[in-house]
């Protein structure tokens, strides 16, 4: 992983999803990391993320 500037992460080979107009014309419309709650500590490592776009406490799928 590689830090560019005092608020940016780039991770190698990848790129976030883009928010900017999943949301429709509710703003503003974030990306929001979630994670899964797993059933041990031993597994939480290995536990899935995703990601969706939240606005107002709703969220839209990420395009």
């Amino acid at each position: 992983m590689e830090r560019k500037g005092s608020d940016t992460l780039q991770i190698a080979g990848s790129s976030l999803p883009d928010c900017s107009h999943a949301c429709g014309s509710c703003t503003p419309c974030r990306l929001v990391m979630v994670s899964f709650v797993c059933a041990s500590l031993e597994e939480a490592e290995t536990c899935p993320m995703a990601y969706k776009c939240m606005c107002n406490d709703k969220s839209y799928p990420v395009p």
